[in-house]
């Protein structure tokens, strides 16, 4: 699971958000990439111990101060039609899913952009309720004796978040500003500590200050947007947009991933690329060697401590990995050498200037140093290939669901009992009209 995960988060952190085909960092990452995607399974073993109710100060960030750059080696070229046999990839059928904002959804969104600006309040007196963010002392005991990564001062807490172990957060709900209590709980069966790993323990936790989200007005809406909306409704018409652009993007998202799996059913990888497997190897190797220097440890430990695996163990699972990461390129430049889809010297400048602004590069050539050109440009044409794929699909629009499509939800269970109540009906309606006077119509009557 370890050895999956930590692929994964270099297959994440290199990829594009878009075409999730070619390796091009962003500013930011190019930065700090070591201390996010990467080293998050490796910082998991540092939280693992402090999960409970702890300042969960990960490995990473107490590392964070040595940044190590990610040097890209020149990508190859080859013919992906040497190794795909195409299938279906025109006229294919995709569903597009409703695209909705609920009110819950905007109360939800401007409730976290008040927690993270300056307009809460701070409550002084009162007590703990769900939603507040609550600083707070605490330690924890086993058997009478504190555990390490049980004990912080001042740590800020949301009630709600669920951070820490079931009955926590719970427990703090009703607590007066001041006030002390004693939280007997137990730590789940699989957590990470052996140690603590179904333990019974007691939390003794002293509530120093509450933080809450006050009633929107026009004034906090002024002060959540430094003053870009000046009233409520604005306020909210802002957050409405900023979320249909969030869900627009994960339709599109969607949509890609629908057509690139039908797209991928059609068709055959016979094999792949010898260089590319070697340069996407190498490349994984020279990323994962940065992450053990930000840890000052030679690789070999980096791998068996983090990564539970020998170097030949590494080179095995990174091949494995390159090839499931190369496939939906492989299909995707197979389709542009049959159409004759090429990237022009025109698309390649404004594609470059658009990723600058996309991945937070102040211009091109700052883009252009952290990144090999080659895997921009395999990037600005895949993202062309998808265009054209999608200009050759049918976009069927999904239909909201009807009474009737309700109704073929319905198990056997509640089907046999929604009749056997429209059968009594019927029989009590019948008897009614006997006693009445009054035959019942036959059904097989003219």
């Amino acid at each position: 699971m370890r050895k999956k995960n930590l692929f994964a988060a270099f297959v994440c952190s290199v990829c594009l958000a878009v075409s999730g085909m070619a390796v091009v960092v962003s500013a930011e990452e190019s930065q700090t990439e070591a201390e996010t995607d990467a080293g998050a399974e490796a910082a998991t073993d540092a939280q693992e111990s402090t999960e409970a109710g702890s300042e969960a100060v990960t490995a990473a960030e107490e590392s964070a101060e040595t940044e190590t750059e990610l040097v890209v080696p020149e990508r190859p070229d080859y013919m992906a039609s040497d190794y795909v046999t195409l299938g279906q990839y025109k006229g294919l059928t995709v569903v597009r899913e409703p695209l909705e904002v609920t009110e819950e959804e905007i109360d939800s969104e401007i409730q976290l952009e008040i927690q993270n600006s300056d307009a809460m309040e701070t409550i002084t007196e009162g007590v703990v309720q769900e939603g507040d963010i609550a600083n707070i002392d605490y330690e924890g005991k086993k058997d009478g004796v504190a555990f390490d990564g049980g004990t912080a001062e001042d740590y800020d807490l949301t009630i709600g978040s669920h951070t820490f172990i079931d009955g926590f957060e719970d427990g703090l709900i009703g607590v007066a500003v001041g006030d002390t209590v004693d939280l007997p709980l137990t730590f789940p069966e699989n957590y990470g500590s052996e140690e603590l790993a179904g333990a019974d323990v007691v939390f003794t936790v002293t509530v120093n200050e509450i933080r809450r989200v006050p009633e929107l007005t026009d004034e906090v809406a002024s002060s959540v947007t430094d003053g870009e909306y000046n009233d409520v409704a604005s306020y909210r018409e802002s957050v409405r947009a900023q979320l249909e652009a969030t869900k627009e993007q994960d339709q599109e998202t969607a949509l890609m991933g629908d057509l690139l799996t039908q797209i991928a059913n059609t068709c055959e990888i016979k094999g792949y690329p010898q260089e590319m497997i070697d340069y996407n190897v190498a490349l994984m190797e020279q990323y994962y060697r940065s992450i053990a220097q930000m840890y000052s440890m030679e690789f070999e430990d980096f791998l068996s401590s983090y990564l539970e695996m020998t170097p030949e163990q590494f080179q095995s699972e990174a091949v494995l990995a390159c090839q499931e990461m190369m496939q939906q390129e492989l299909y995707l430049k197979a389709i542009a050498e049959t159409e004759g889809i090429e990237l022009s010297e025109e698309e390649y400048t404004a594609g470059t200037e658009r990723y600058a602004q996309q991945y937070g590069y102040e211009t091109a050539e700052e883009l252009l140093a952290a990144n090999d050109e080659g895997e921009i440009r395999i990037s600005l044409l895949l993202d062309k290939v998808y265009d054209f794929l999608m200009e050759n699909t049918n976009i069927v629009d999904e239909e909201p669901e009807t009474e009737s499509e309700d109704m073929t939800e319905l198990t056997g269970a509640e089907l046999a009992a929604e009749t056997e109540t429209d059968e009594i009906g019927e029989s009590e309606t019948a008897e009614a009209e006997t006693e009445s006077g009054t035959e019942p119509e036959s059904e097989t009557e003219a």
